[in-house]
């Protein structure tokens, strides 16, 4: 039980390091939607090499809707939840499978390719969104995506 009151204590947002290219943001520890803050609590925060037009939780149509094919939209969550989500879950820091990657995902133009991944890290779930500007990222795409979360610290 100490642990949990320890784990919720430390939760902060994902926090991606000033880099050339990239623009990054991050919200505040705040309840997960329709649950009390004691049962979850989540963080999150967001890189892409364009600016974010929409909210950090939302999915990024407003972003999407001028993001160039070579344009990449980075959003990660931190979250940590009692009782825990699947032990099976890959741990941080992830890698981005190309089989992965969904297009056209739900709600989104089909020109939009996006990543998909929950892992752990320590006490945390961590939830990934990649969205790139085109429904197959090229090889530089997935490089600078990977790079870039590889570069993101999460407590």
């Amino acid at each position: 039980m100490l642990a949990a009151v320890i784990a919720a204590a430390a939760l902060a947002p994902a926090r991606f390091p000033p880099r050339p290219g990239w623009r990054a943001g991050a919200g505040s520890v705040h309840a997960c939607i329709g649950v009390s803050p004691k049962r979850c609590r989540t963080a999150s925060s967001w890189a892409a090499t364009v600016p974010l037009r929409d909210c950090i939780n939302c999915l990024p149509h407003r972003t999407l809707d001028t993001l160039p094919a070579d344009g990449i939209v980075i959003q990660v969550s931190v979250s940590f939840e009692r009782p825990r989500r699947s032990p099976t879950e890959p741990h941080w820091p992830i890698r981005i499978e190309r089989a992965l990657i969904a297009s056209p995902f739900e709600g989104l133009p089909a020109r939009v390719g996006v990543f998909q991944q929950i892992a752990r890290a320590g006490l945390f779930d961590v939830s990934v969104f990649v969205f790139f500007g085109r429904p197959r990222p090229t090889a530089r795409q997935l490089a600078l995506a990977e790079s870039e979360l590889r570069a993101a610290r999460v407590p």
